[in-house]
């Protein structure tokens, strides 16, 4: 039985490959693809950072937009990353990457 992809979005922790080239400890970034499940979103996720030499260390709420817009508006960002990626189901769309420059850790 196939699975039914509809928009997903997270808020995904990312490190870079090589700190000093990076600048940065990591960030975050809310990131918006095409999904069947939470499992799927972060296997997409690990694939788009790793194309910027950056890997997942983490994801946090990861839902479907359905839900995410159910809970609040989004803003003005996030519309935009909605708009790029809802009429391609093979988007996998990031938003500002928040850095941090000290591991809390």
């Amino acid at each position: 039985m196939a699975q039914i992809l509809e928009p997903w979005i997270g808020l995904v922790e990312v490190r870079a490959l090589n700190r000093e080239s990076y600048g940065a400890a990591g960030a975050f970034a809310y990131i918006l693809t095409w999904a069947s499940d939470a499992t799927e979103f972060r296997k997409k996720a690990e694939f788009i950072v790793a194309t910027i030499d950056l890997y997942v260390i983490g994801v946090e709420r990861e839902q479907p937009l359905s839900e995410f817009r159910r809970e609040q508006i989004p803003p003005e960002e996030i519309e935009d990353m909605i708009a790029r990626a809802e009429s391609n189901s093979d988007a996998i769309v990031w938003g500002t990457f928040h850095q941090y420059r000290v591991d809390t850790g």
